[in-house]
């Protein structure tokens, strides 16, 4: 029980941790034409006042963080690990919700000292800023993953006669095995249908990166987009490693105590890619060296930014952008074809959390 609980608080831990880093970090990591989701000059982004803002905001986060994290880790204490689990769960929603507070005050204070200012920040045409780019990896690479899906259904088919009448379908987050269910086609093939979803929507997910616009320096836009897209297609190599590894479990292939250090294992693998691509890339491939030196293009684009994370342009024909605050793409809600996108994920979403009661 004492390993099963050291794991947990390690995963929950590991957790915080990625958890607190993305946030308080993310202004550092932004293209310097951005400052809380505000366009301003690439001039200003050593301006003391912005300086002050950016520390402030990150002391802040950590700050928060560090106290509700420890707060509610200490409660593996006195009350059983599940439920302390939740309580570190609801402890981190309520960070994200301080952070985010935290974020619109900062933000607000960018906007004061722009609209007093006289910045004169140029502003580009849709057309001149909607180029595409091939650096994003091809299509064909996700044939790997229908690969191990493969691998995943023959073991399964081989082993299925020389299983139990009950075997395992549920772990915690210990890797212990804590519901069992009927031996049924449906019950073992279960694991496989959720890896062909989850890697038809990591597949969707590279083709939008593909379709997203260049902005800001078109140079590190591109390579932007080619590590997003490696860095994608790792991460789903990951979870459909990962899923096999549950389903050999359930087949009794592999042990319960492989299955239990898993978790832990792609914690630390996300925690790696993100502070690679925090540190190393940044957003848009800001911090990239070698791959051009010239300025941000600068777009003040504000008035189709809601509270800087949602981007609504009619005009705009892009249907995927780069996100103002944080790392990644974001959709442009102006855009019809978003809503498809939309409905697409969440039937994926629905599919996923349907799939165990269907072939139950």
């Amino acid at each position: 029980m004492n390993n099963s609980l050291n794991l947990i608080t390690g995963v929950m831990g590991l957790s915080w941790v990625l958890v607190v880093f993305a946030t308080a970090f993310t202004p550092y990591f932004v293209r310097k034409n951005i400052c809380f989701g505000i366009s301003i000059p690439e001039s200003e982004y050593d301006n003391p006042q912005f300086k002050a803002l950016r520390r402030d905001y990150s002391i802040g986060c950590l700050a928060t963080g560090l106290i509700i994290g420890i707060g509610s880790a200490v409660c593996y204490r006195w009350i059983p690990a599940e439920k302390a689990m939740w309580i570190q769960i609801e402890g981190m929603f309520l960070y994200l919700v301080i952070s985010m507070l935290m974020y619109f005050f900062m933000r607000s204070k960018i906007k004061a000292i722009k609209q007093a200012s006289d910045w004169k920040i140029e502003t580009k045409t849709v057309t001149e800023i909607s180029q595409k780019s091939d650096k994003t990896i091809n299509i064909r690479w996700y044939l790997v993953y229908l690969a191990i899906i493969a691998i995943t259904v023959l073991a399964t088919v081989l082993k299925y006669p020389s299983l139990p009448e009950q075997i395992p379908v549920h772990f915690n987050i210990a890797g212990e095995v804590d519901r069992y269910a009927q031996k049924s086609i449906g019950t073992v093939a279960i694991m496989p249908v959720i890896q062909l979803l989850i890697g038809m929507l990591f597949a969707a997910i590279n083709v939008a990166i593909r379709m997203s616009k260049r902005q800001g320096n078109f140079q590190k836009s591109n390579v932007f987009r080619g590590v997003m897209s490696m860095t994608l297609f790792a991460i789903g190599l990951m979870v459909m490693l990962l899923l096999t590894c549950v389903q050999f479990s359930m087949m009794t292939i592999l042990s319960e105590k492989l299955i239990s250090v898993l978790p832990l294992a792609f914690l630390i693998a996300i925690f790696v890619i993100c502070a690679y691509l925090a540190i190393k890339v940044g957003q848009g491939g800001s911090r990239l060296k070698g791959t051009g030196n010239q300025p941000e293009n600068m777009i003040d684009d504000d008035s189709h930014w809601i509270g800087g994370f949602l981007y609504f342009n009619k005009n705009d024909p892009s249907l995927f952008v780069e996100k103002r605050f944080g790392i990644g793409y974001t959709l442009n809600f102006g855009n019809k074809k978003s809503l498809i996108a939309i409905g697409v994920i969440i039937v994926l979403i629905g599919a996923l959390l349907a799939l165990p009661f269907i072939l139950k």
